[in-house]
This record gives structure tokens, C-alpha cells and sequence, in this order.
């Protein structure tokens, strides 16, 4: 007889095993979090149009160049890691190679009340 509620327990308990552990398994991950450090959500995002001008400051460690421009006046645009350098000098051009005096035109996406540049041209004085 005591062997018999052992076994019957045994086989509730397997039973339950087989049928809750593997309903773990197909459940999927997790979602991944979002990355931190990002402007906004991408469908946020809005063509902010381009903008032409001398390039007043750089602040390399934040990312953010003030470009004076004659339609806009001095307006900060924040960089990010995939903002393109472009420039008619052949070769691979970083945010490094924008400097205080260099004319530029941007083209920026505003996100999150924010000017972002998506391209960055060098141009010819």
C-alpha cells in the first residue's frame, strides 16, 4: 500500500514534467531590450531637410557640430556612429576631418525635436 501513493506521486510528478517543461522551451526568448544611447524610435523620424553653411564649433566627444547658415542661422546638429563624411578628396572620411571653418552641407532628419545629420558633405571653399 505505501508503495503505491509513492508511485502515484511519482508518476503526478513526471506526468506534470512533461507536459509544463517543454511548454517553457517553445515559448521563445525574450524580447530584446532597446539599445540605450539611441535618439529615438526610427518612425519618428523626419526629413529635415539640408542645410548649407560654415561650420562654427565641433564637439568630437558629444557629437554635435553648430553650422551658421544664412536660411537658418547657427544651428547645432547632432552626429551619430552611421552619419556619413562625404568630401570630393578621395578616401575614407570621418567626423574628424569636419573642422571649425569648413563649409558644409547636411542633410538631417529631425527626431525627437532633435537635427540629426545623415549625411555630411564637405564642400570647396
Amino acid at each position: 500500500m505505501r508503495y503505491c501513493s509513492v508511485t502515484r506521486r511519482l508518476v503526478a510528478v513526471f506526468v506534470l514534467a512533461v507536459f509544463c517543461v517543454p511548454t517553457a522551451a517553445f515559448a521563445g526568448p525574450a524580447p530584446a531590450p532597446a539599445p540605450s544611447g539611441t535618439v529615438a524610435v526610427e518612425s519618428d523620424a523626419r526629413n529635415g531637410g539640408v542645410i548649407v553653411g560654415r561650420v562654427t564649433n565641433v564637439d568630437y566627444q558629444s557629437g554635435v557640430v553648430t553650422v551658421d547658415s544664412k536660411s537658418s542661422g547657427k544651428v547645432d546638429v547632432s552626429t551619430m556612429p552611421t552619419t556619413s563624411v562625404q568630401s570630393d578628396d578621395p578616401g575614407y572620411h570621418t567626423l574628424t576631418d569636419v573642422s571649425r571653418g569648413s563649409k558644409v552641407q547636411i542633410f538631417i532628419s529631425r527626431t525627437a525635436g532633435k537635427l540629426v545629420a545623415q549625411i555630411i558633405r564637405l564642400l570647396k571653399h
